[in-house]
């Protein structure tokens, strides 16, 4: 049976009011859906922005405690507060007077005798004969003398047979108009005391020697072409050592930046110009070296084959680094710094003779160094620590035993404090001179730093080792020996 038109449009009105309920439970649905999905949008966001302020926060505490940076760079720097002794100025009671020695009767160009001319307690005039007692008092003065110039003259002549014009020979010390101990002046003004080359020609015009920066530049491409086979046997001898201290530092050559190495020994020391910090790099530096080296962290010396000793002054910053986030990588840094805190109370109590070895490496082993290992591995693995936290640890663990070679190793030190230093020379000179201007700049800065600070180490004159040089060359014959034996 048909249904009726009113039942029809009864039907079609139910109907409408249902596909309006479904309707608007599907906009709430949807509602509710994107509500979710902004509500899980702004958690990731949220997240998100917690991990930046997380990141901002570790850049922001960033300082020379805890990272390469250096002090002059630490934000709201404050001046350090000494703490009062309590004594005056000067030297102190007890202590050692250090008196200027004085010179041999025989480098003494003048003499003056003074004798007393009147008694003042009863103004006599008249004296005993003889002295009873002599106090000398010499003044060293710069001599007020022009620069000693010799000067040659080459004659040409007509032959009496042929009638050919001959011009006589050259002399080898009238060659490069400037004499051996002048060039291994201006070179140790250069490679010694780190002056540019204006400089150097400023200071040598102050002793009325005029020498223009063009002939700095030739004293300084002859002074590297001497200073080839020492800078070789430096370089060979120090790569025969037990033990090295390496490090790197930018270099610059016109606008290309290169890398400044150095390898460190006990009396000797080498520095190298490379175009890259790269393994690569080291191993041109290093060749086949498989003794000992003291480095920092950076990979670029994992491919070395021999023990490696990790520097503790670098791992310091690193724990302070980690000391200074929050929550857990706070108490992994902290726990950190105080077991090393305990090897360096440990290592200066054997420095300073109060332990022996053995009784130094029973202590290390008794607690600081498995203390560590278990940190480190701590902070490797928590899942509260920050990447940067895990990351550290993680590398510091895998090469745990490289903390610990100067415990076991006659000679080792627990820094690589003496190839920072070392490599502060070069920092200087390219901070004050900018860097080399040439290939031929760099050969020269490699070689005259090498020798320079080699002598150095060695308690030796490099003002006399470069005129030997020079006068060496002028002559024909070979640099000096920098090594005896």
């Amino acid at each position: 049976m048909q249904p009726t038109y009113e039942e029809l449009v009864y039907q079609i009105h139910l109907l409408s009011d249902q596909l309006k309920e479904v309707l608007a439970e599907n906009q709430f649905l949807k509602a509710h859906y994107d509500a979710l999905n902004e509500i899980q949008t702004l958690k990731a966001d949220n997240d998100a922005l917690k991990a930046e302020i997380k990141e901002l926060k570790d850049k922001l505490n960033t300082n020379s405690k805890n990272s390469s940076k250096p002090p002059s760079q630490d934000p709201y720097r404050a001046n350090k507060k000494k703490k009062s002794s309590g004594r005056k100025q000067g030297g102190q009671l007890g202590h050692p007077g250090h008196q200027r020695k004085l010179y041999p009767l025989e480098q003494v160009q003048e003499s003056h005798d003074f004798k007393p001319g009147k008694c003042p307690d009863c103004q006599s005039l008249g004296f005993a004969d003889g002295v009873i007692s002599t106090e000398v008092r010499q003044v060293i003065e710069l001599p007020d003398a022009p620069p000693q110039v010799t000067q040659y003259n080459i004659h040409t002549c007509q032959c009496s047979c042929c009638g050919k014009h001959v011009k006589a020979n050259i002399p080898p010390e009238a060659q490069y108009g400037f004499g051996p101990r002048l060039m291994g002046f201006v070179t140790s003004l250069s490679g010694e005391f780190r002056l540019s080359k204006r400089q150097v020609t400023a200071l040598v015009g102050k002793i009325g020697i005029r020498i223009c920066s063009g002939s700095v530049c030739k004293i300084h491409e002859r002074a590297s072409e001497i200073l080839t086979i020492p800078y070789a046997e430096i370089k060979e001898y120090t790569l025969q050592q037990p033990h090295l201290n390496a490090d790197e530092s930018s270099w610059k050559t016109l606008s290309e930046k290169r890398w400044l190495w150095i390898g460190h020994g006990k009396d000797s020391v080498f520095f190298e110009i490379k175009t890259s910090r790269s393994s690569l790099a080291f191993q041109e530096v290093f060749g086949t070296f498989k003794g000992g080296l003291t480095t920092d962290r950076y990979g670029g010396y994992n491919i070395h084959k021999g023990p490696q000793q990790l520097c503790w002054s670098h791992a310091d910053r690193d724990f302070e680094k980690i000391a200074s986030r929050e929550g857990v990588d706070q108490w992994i840094g902290e726990a950190l710094l105080n077991c090393k805190k305990i090897v360096f109370e440990l290592w200066h109590q054997f420095k300073d003779g109060c332990i022996t070895r053995a009784e130094l490496i029973k202590a290390i082993e008794a607690d600081p160094k498995e203390n560590i290992r278990v940190i480190l591995k701590a902070g490797a693995a928590h899942e509260d620590c920050m990447n940067k936290t895990k990351a550290t640890c993680a590398d510091f663990f895998t090469r745990f035993d490289a903390l610990w070679v100067f415990v076991y190793v006659e000679g080792v030190e627990p820094t690589n404090n003496v190839a920072e230093r070392g490599l502060r020379h070069g920092v200087i000179w390219r901070k004050l001179s900018h860097g080399s201007q040439s290939e031929i700049g760099e050969r020269f800065v490699e070689r005259v730093m090498t020798v320079a600070m080699t002598l150095k180490l060695q308690a030796k004159n490099t003002f006399d080792y470069f005129s030997q040089c020079f006068k060496a060359f002028i002559f024909g014959e070979k640099a000096p020996p920098l090594f005896s034996g």
